[in-house]
């Protein structure tokens, strides 16, 4: 069904998939789906609170700009692992028993005092990361990350630049372990108000899901976003750059940024959550999937 296989060696343990026992819901949906009677089911919230049952789905973590491109840039660049951390504090905390690790992050779009490298994407394309293990913290993608986990569900990051490879990756979880999938967009102001550009990024991951398995059964939602991006299809980057954090990210000097994580079907990586001991959310690469 997906035409790519995933790399053993790069697929992070089984207690990726699952950290608590599974829901009423999942054992349904987990039955119907091995007795074949329904498809795999796609969910697209636009905003975090609107999904439910996440612990019965493979959950995509959309952050556009710039949580999802940051964490695809850092592992494309060759990190062994990056900490997720739900705010600045937790991320220094984390430093203090890691300090080995690369310390990353924002705070209003800009490095806080202290941090290696702040939260751009197009800077970390340009970095050298080979075996190195980075924090990173963010106002809104790692904090949103870091609630779903708490639902003990499988979780992938993604956005336009992977998105053709997290989808695929998204199905071949959601086959292996008789889940639905659910794209969440982290969204903004603590997840309560809607961004253009996450809900532009789930949808090319719904596209390309449902190109890649045409018996897929999109939600409404999933099927309303993914008419608005096949409207946007010939110019993805002039969309995303019309959205309105776009320009706030283009008033503070971080233009190159917008444009990187603009770009479509860009990197093959798919970051997968691993957690670890003590309530570490670890990013590791799950697969490098050749794109078509």
């Amino acid at each position: 069904m997906l035409g790519a296989t995933i790399n053993e060696g790069s697929r992070p343990s089984a207690r990726a998939c699952f950290a608590r026992q599974p829901t009423l819901r999942h054992i349904i949906v987990a039955y119907a789906h091995r007795q074949g009677t329904i498809p795999i089911r796609l969910e697209l919230a636009l905003l975090p609170g609107q999904a439910t049952e996440y612990a019965a789905s493979v959950c995509i973590i959309v952050d556009v700009l710039r949580a999802s491109s940051s964490i695809i840039a850092i592992l494309d660049r060759g990190a062994a692992r990056v900490l997720a951390a739900q705010n600045v504090e937790a991320a220094r905390e984390l430093h203090a028993r890691f300090p080995d690790h690369i310390l990353c992050g924002e705070q209003n779009g800009l490095p806080p005092e202290g941090f290696s490298c702040g939260n751009s994407p197009s800077e970390f394309s340009r970095l050298d990361f080979t075996s190195k293990s980075l924090i990173l913290a963010t106002s809104n993608g790692t904090r949103v990350l870091s609630a779903v986990a708490e639902s003990g569900a499988s979780v992938l990051i993604g956005g336009t630049l992977n998105r053709t490879a997290v989808a695929r990756a998204a199905l071949e979880v959601a086959s292996q372990h008789a889940l639905d999938i659910t794209i969440v967009c982290s969204a903004a102001h603590g997840g309560s108000t809607f961004v253009l550009e996450d809900a532009l990024g789930a949808a090319a991951i719904a596209d390309a899901a449902a190109a890649a398995d045409p018996s897929l059964q999109l939600s409404d939602a999933a099927r309303f976003a993914r008419d608005a991006f096949l409207q946007s299809a010939a110019d993805v980057p002039a969309a995303i750059r019309s959205a309105y954090h776009a320009q706030e990210l283009v008033d503070i000097g971080l233009a190159d940024d917008v444009s990187y994580c603009s770009q479509v079907d860009e990197s093959g990586t798919v970051p997968m959550l691993e957690r670890g001991d003590e309530g570490l959310l670890i990013l590791r690469p799950y697969a490098r999937l050749p794109q078509n």
